[in-house]
């Protein structure tokens, strides 16, 4: 009878055993064995999800720069100069120029619009090395002719025991060290021969290559300005090919790119062929010249048609369907990032600020309230609008929506409920028909209506101000141009009434937009049907509620 328990309890105990396991393939993220023993782990619930936003917005006052004021800066007469650091797109420390946020949005929106032209090359983006060994330049030949615009990358002794002098060392360095990379033609192609394990076949070409990078060169012509410093960022390509009759067809079609970048940017240029052999040791190259203020035109971009010049010097061949070692043909190609930013603003500024073209602006629209005050009367308008919404709602004529944007914080502008009833068109039926056009708030804070509702306030404000109308035009389309994905930028600070021209706009933004209603009455009217007008019209500047404001310029 004990051995038939005990033989149960086996039974049973396996039994159980068994379902445990079942349950731990269905939960094995969940648990684990330890000692034989199922024990369960603790997994953290995820709490919040992130969501990704490409728009990229601004308020004036989180952009922390833009709270500097540059008006005092003078360049030599160098107006581009001074404009790029006014508008604080640049600063410039001992000769050195440094890119605050709105120049390095602009720098990043350049690479992009190249991108897209350079894409139907079919050329690879990477990155080379700014380091670049000295040896490459002696072997090419070319280290004479730009030993003077050489940056070399000092370095101590390396020990106490190391008696070699000061001088020695440095010629030793000169000789074979580190340089600062000025063009990148000799470690191109070498990183390619590499690449291949020094076994480059027909099959490899045609390549093309393509970074943006950092250059140095310690010129003698240098300029106090962006145009020419020490310190510069280009675009340089490469390519490699088997016959001169792959080159030249690569050639034209880098010179057709560059011709449809700098006339999509609707910059006046000219194409200069050079035939004289310069520090390139090229065969042909073409130089794109594009026009400044002062009738001149200047470099902009290069491209060179190399030929086997760095194949032969570095000894880096490639076999051909015989099997047989022929010299690598090359072409390099570059255009000056900072350079064309130089141009942009040279070309595109007025008397009343920057307007660069839509492809390369850092926002697309500019949004000024002329009137800075009415920002401090936000609770003021919240209270009204609100107490005006449950006005129309005792009259029947608004429907009861659940407000999705409950648990939103406060916004950028500090004002959550505002928002919130402008942000979210489900605080009012588009269908609805209001009619309300007597709708007026008087100074003893009653709201009257023409069905003789009325809604007694007992807090003391004002009545709406032209500013506070203001207040609501301008963060109503803040909130609608960035839900549409329209980066804009909202200039909630004073820095344009700072300015010594007239709305002069230093952002770089091709569309502009100034609301003004300081004309109007000090206590106005609110506009007929006002929330009927708060639409998700798809073309803005067409909606109604903007529609009804009359003083506004654009």
């Amino acid at each position: 009878m004990l051995i038939k328990i005990i033989i149960l309890i086996g039974l049973f105990h396996h039994v159980i055993l068994s379902l445990k396991l079942v349950n731990l393939k269905k939960k094995r993220s969940n648990v684990f064995f330890v000692n034989n023993k199922i024990l369960k782990r603790n997994v953290p619930k995820k709490k919040y999800r992130i969501l990704s936003n490409k728009n990229q917005s601004y308020i004036g006052s989180n952009y922390i720069f833009n709270r500097i004021f540059n008006d005092n800066i003078k360049s030599n007469g160098d107006k581009t100069s001074e404009l790029l650091q006014r508008a604080n797109y640049i600063r410039d420390v001992n000769g050195i120029y440094n890119i605050l946020p709105l120049g390095f949005r602009v720098i990043n929106k350049i690479i992009d619009f190249l991108n897209k032209h350079l894409e139907k090359l079919n050329s690879h983006a990477m990155s080379l090395s700014i380091l670049q060994a000295k040896k490459l330049w002696n072997i090419s030949d070319r280290s004479k002719l730009y030993s003077d615009e050489f940056l070399y990358v000092y370095k101590q002794k390396q020990s106490k025991n190391d008696k070699s002098s000061e001088e020695s060392l440095k010629k030793k360095i000169e000789d074979d060290g580190y340089i600062l990379s000025p063009t990148c033609e000799e470690s191109s192609l070498s990183l390619i021969n590499q690449i291949y394990n020094e076994n480059i076949t027909i099959k490899c070409l045609p390549l093309l290559i393509h970074q943006y990078n950092y250059k140095f060169r310690n010129e003698k012509r240098f300029e106090k300005s962006l145009f020419k410093s020490k310190e510069f960022l280009m675009k340089d390509g490469y390519s490699f090919h088997s016959n001169e009759k792959c080159l030249n067809e690569t050639y034209e079609k880098y010179k057709e790119c560059y011709k449809n970048i700098f006339e999509e940017l609707k910059l006046s240029f000219n194409i200069i062929k050079k035939r004289k052999k310069d520090k390139m040791n090229a065969l042909e190259s073409h130089e794109f010249q594009v026009l400044s203020r002062d009738g001149k035109y200047k470099e902009a971009a290069h491209i060179f048609k190399l030929g086997d010049y760095y194949s032969n010097k570095l000894d880096i061949k490639y076999l051909d369907k015989k099997n047989e070692k022929k010299n690598i043909l090359m072409g390099s190609y570059g255009i000056g990032i900072y350079r064309l930013l130089y141009f942009l603003i040279e070309n595109f500024y007025d008397e009343e600020g920057i307007k660069l073209p839509e492809q390369v602006a850092p926002f697309s629209v500019y949004l000024i309230q002329t009137n800075q005050k009415s920002k401090y009367s936000a609770t003021k308008i919240s209270k009204i609008l609100n107490m005006y919404k449950d006005s129309m709602e005792k009259k029947g004529n608004i429907s009861q929506q659940k407000n999705e944007q409950d648990d939103q914080g406060d916004d950028e502008c500090g004002n959550s409920t505002f928002v919130s009833n402008i942000h979210n068109d489900d605080k009012v039926n588009k269908d609805d028909t209001l009619n309300n056009n007597n709708d007026t708030l008087n100074s003893n804070n009653t709201l009257n209506h023409d069905n003789g509702v009325n809604i007694n306030n007992t807090l003391t404000y004002s009545p709406l101000t032209s500013n506070d109308i203001e207040y609501i035009l301008t963060l109503w389309l803040f909130n609608t141009f960035k839900n549409k994905n329209v980066d804009i930028y909202y200039d909630d600070t004073d820095l344009h009434l700072s300015r010594k021209l007239k709305h002069c706009d230093l952002i770089g933004a091709p569309n502009r937009i100034i609301i003004n209603l300081s004309n109007l009455d000090k206590k106005v009217k609110v506009p007929t049907n006002f929330y009927n007008y708060i639409d998700n019209s798809d073309n803005i500047l067409l909606n109604k509620l903007y529609l009804t404001f009359q003083n506004i310029t654009i």
